[in-house]
């Protein structure tokens, strides 16, 4: 089935859904009348390929080039797009170009087991088969051990049609050819043993099933297309032949047979020390794709470009692109193949400064502009003033330079090692003859590896033969950190693999650059946003992706220059209040923002609190369970997403724990530890004696209730407005006090959303209905108004006051689109926005009261504690 290619949608708003099993297609195309009248444009879509068996979220993508059936299939999706059509509305899908699943699940994957370095398959991964054989580190125990135990064995693989399978638990890995080959040669003696006591037709019968085996086993590629590998046919085998394969696998030598594969099982604790394919961050069943080979470009595309092509979808996501080679010359690839009018947004953390390259996109998905908004309604003298006080009980130390160069250090030496030791093998390879004269030494090598990736001020440089002034400008920043904090030796180390970065010698020199500004990514993320944002919890709505802990707070000044930057630039990439990577929800973190702007609330509920709490730990040989940081932590989590189940917590501990890495962590887990704090947060939660704990907290969220009513829909309405297309995710049109993932992919209640939308409802007691009405109204002028899809920037100039009001314009033609909002509530919050009444006639408010020109000074809404004005 085939749709005529359709004009891309009018882009205005996109709405992210996650897809999975329990939420396929048909679930989504049943929210597409109420996503057109909510007023979205584009349902973003996370990745619709073939995942692993029941993924949650589609990024362990086992077959790129066919749509996961758990989700509905093709025929599902074909479904979708016609309601979207039909509704006026686009598609934007998730690409993974990075990685694929190392999974059995995966036939590009097994094929390459199968046939090795020589395989079609092979060129698809990064695998360095100059190492040796393929590592495959998924044993729970070592090798030996696994084989001793029978946890080995070998089976017939019924649904490929072969023999050819290495069975460990519910994974099967394919045989070589050869070893293939070298069981069938056995099976005429066991054959002819079984026949021996049949007649001799079954004897015939057997001898015939033989001979086909084997021309089977000597031709198993002949019929072979592009990435996929033949199979021996075993159908229509008579029993004894069967039973003569049963023997002849149960007698086989696995420990000699494992030794002649082209890839080697190992224990999984050996992946930190011992991998030879680049991988997903440091998850080792997530491998990486060589896309920089046009073939493999074309594979992991095919069905996203066919699908742009049938004009069933209009944009492409593009999932962790710093991962690539050369990003790019992907991009350039990418919007050639797409053309020009195709949404291309990629996944990219830029850090406060630094910009967006000059690629043929149209963005990035929003990670910075989401902590512009935020920074905005972040006190900094409420951050700071929490900032002092665990400085003061010796907390926090240090500064938050030196202690994401701490995390980073950890990462790269313990799960990231087998990355750091590819890397010093490159360098020691490249500077052969600077290693002979004595100038430069094993360790130092390695500690210089080291500290370029900890001193590396951003997610990664983008160098090729021909690099850009912003790449050497970085490496010179990391040259003078590494100076700064290093000794001598690192650091003459340093700057030598620097300049060879600069000016390749040799192509170890090339290949090196090459590793360093793939990791560069994974060092930064698991070392800031998996393990420094955990272990600081000065104030956790500005811990978050693409944030930094040395800027906390955004001034109006700043927000305006980025966003009038931006509205020259007419960027149509996304602004995100939450996604399905962030640490919190929206409205998680406006009540911890709300907090900062009234810090005594928070300092004199922790030192009242101080008695019960230390009744809460547990100490066990002078060791408190859990200690004062982690605390703290759990009392603002509690706090921003109050109320909250003890097993929403859990979850939520269980994950943070490991990441700080502390007292627990993924790899070794400390059950004790973190048990300990589980009981803590549940006793607050659920218990008696947390009672005086849990009264307070309730007593503080009620206290800041009102400021995070006007965080939020202020954040809301900027999101909405400000240039850029606002991205929301999936439920967040209503009030959203989510954690991290898992938790943020809870099931959404549809159904109220909707009958809040159909009943228009503006309580203030109801504040779900009251921020998706709100929504509601704003994305529909989005709609109406061009001024917000393709205006200019024009901050106003607002009276000084304790509401700390933020105020804009945007101008296309003869429409117009007035946003003033607040940043902060007063103590005392009962006056009326004093600004004057526009100049000009035509101006409405959001819900249509016309404006004349000299009446008195603008109303703010009796209920949204905003203004909204447009005209045109």
């Amino acid at each position: 089935m085939t749709m005529t290619p359709a004009p891309m949608p009018s882009l205005s708003a996109t709405y992210r859904l996650q897809f999975h099993r329990d939420f396929p297609f048909s679930k989504a195309e049943a929210l597409v009348p109420y996503l057109a009248r909510l007023g979205i444009s584009h349902l973003y879509a996370s990745p619709i390929t073939l995942a692993v068996a029941g993924s949650t979220h589609g990024y362990d993508v086992a077959d790129p080039t066919r749509v996961n059936p758990e989700l509905g299939g093709e025929d599902g999706l074909l479904s979708l797009c016609a309601a979207l059509k039909r509704h006026g509305m686009g598609l934007i899908i998730d690409i993974v170009p990075n990685h694929m699943a190392a999974s059995t699940q995966n036939p590009f994957w097994l094929n390459m087991l199968e046939g090795g370095p020589d395989s079609p398959a092979a060129r698809i991964f990064d695998v360095a088969w100059d190492k040796g054989r393929l590592v495959l580190p998924v044993l729970g125990d070592p090798l030996q051990a696994t084989i001793e135990a029978g946890q080995i064995t070998l089976a017939v693989n019924e649904a490929r049609g072969g023999i050819d399978v290495v069975v460990y638990g519910e994974q099967r890995f394919p045989l070589r050819q050869e070893s293939i080959a070298e069981l069938v040669a056995r099976l005429p003696a066991a054959v002819h043993i079984a026949a021996a006591a049949e007649s001799p037709d079954t004897s015939d019968r057997s001898a015939n099933a033989l001979d086909r085996l084997a021309s089977s086993s000597t031709t198993l590629h002949s019929s072979s297309t592009r990435f996929q590998g033949g199979r021996i046919d075993l159908s229509g085998l008579d029993p004894v032949t069967r039973l003569a394969f049963d023997t002849v696998l149960a007698e086989a030598d696995i420990t000699s047979l494992l030794e002649a594969q082209h890839w080697r099982l190992a224990w999984w604790r050996t992946a930190a020390h011992d991998l030879n394919y680049r991988r997903f961050f440091n998850i080792t069943d997530l491998a990486g794709v060589r896309v920089e080979d046009p073939e493999v470009f074309e594979l992991v595309h095919r069905l996203p470009l066919d699908l742009v092509r049938r004009g069933l979808v209009h944009g492409l996501r593009v999932d962790h692109i710093d991962g690539l080679v050369d990003p790019a010359t992907y991009c350039d690839r990418l919007r050639k193949a797409v053309g020009p009018d195709v949404l291309i947004v990629i996944e990219k953390i830029l850090e406060p400064g630094e910009s967006l390259r000059d690629w043929p996109i149209d963005g990035t998905t929003g990670y910075e502009r989401l902590n512009d908004i935020n920074g905005l309604f972040v006190a900094s003298e409420g951050y700071a003033a929490f900032e002092e006080a665990l400085r003061e009980r010796h907390l926090v130390t240090g500064t938050a330079t030196t202690r994401l160069a701490s995390a980073k250090k950890q990462v790269l030496e313990a799960s990231l090692s087998t990355e750091v030791e590819t890397l010093t093998t490159l360098a020691r390879d490249g500077l052969d003859t600077e290693m002979k004269a004595g100038d430069l030494t094993e360790t130092a090598i390695r500690n210089a590896v080291v500290a370029l990736l900890v001193h590396c001020p951003v997610y990664r440089s983008y160098a090729t033969d021909d690099y850009s002034p912003e790449d050497s400008a970085i490496w010179q920043k990391i040259g003078a950190a590494v100076a700064a904090a290093e000794d001598p030796l690192t650091t003459a180390a340093a700057q030598v693999l620097l300049d060879r970065m600069a000016a390749p010698q040799n192509d170890s020199d090339r290949q090196f650059r090459v590793r360093f500004q793939q990791l560069g990514g994974p060092a930064m993320a698991k070392g800031y946003e998996d393990t420094e944002l955990y272990r600081t919890p000065i104030l956790l709505s500005v811990n978050e992706v693409g944030s930094s802990l040395d800027h906390p707070a955004r001034s109006p000044q700043e927000v305006h220059a980025i966003f009038t930057a931006r509205a020259v630039e007419k960027r149509r990439d996304l602004n995100p209040l939450a996604t399905h990577d962030t640490k919190r929800g929206p409205d998680t973190r406006a009540r911890l923002d709300a907090l900062s702007q009234r810090p005594s609330l928070w300092l004199n509920f922790l030192a009242t609190q101080e008695p019960v709490l230390g009744n809460l730990v547990v100490t066990e040989d002078g060791r408190v369970m859990p200690d004062a940081i982690d605390q703290v932590l759990i009392l603002q989590t509690l706090l921003s997403a109050w109320p909250i189940s003890p097993e929403r917590m859990d979850g939520y501990l269980t994950k943070a724990l490991r990441e700080a890495k502390r007292h627990s962590n993924w790899e070794t887990p400390d059950e004790a530890y973190e048990g300990a704090a589980k009981a803590f947060s549940a006793a607050i939660l659920t218990e008696e004696r947390g009672a005086p704990v849990r009264q307070a907290l309730e007593a503080l969220v009620e206290a800041l209730a009102p400021a995070t009513r006007l965080v939020s829909l202020a954040q809301t309405a900027l999101q909405l407005t400000l240039p850029g297309t606002p991205d929301i995710y999936q439920g967040t049109e209503f009030r959203d006090f989510s954690l991290v993932d898992p938790d943020n992919r809870r099931p959404v209640d549809w159904e109220r959303r909707s009958a809040a939308l159909e009943a228009g409802a503006r309580d203030e007691s109801d504040a779900d209905a009251e921020k998706l009405v709100f929504s509601h109204l704003l994305l529909n002028l989005r709609r109406a108004n061009r001024a917000l899809t393709e205006g200019d920037y024009r901050p106003l100039d607002l009276p000084a006051s304790d509401w700390g009001w933020f105020g804009f314009e945007r101008r296309q033609g003869d429409q117009a689109v007035r946003v003033i909002v607040p940043t902060r509530l007063p103590p005392e919050a009962a006056d009326a926005l004093a600004l004057p009444a526009p100049a000009e006639p035509g101006w409405r408010t959001l819900e249509g009261m016309a404006l004349e020109p000299g009446t008195a000074p603008i109303p703010r809404d009796a209920l949204y504690p905003l203004v909204i004005l447009h005209k045109g």
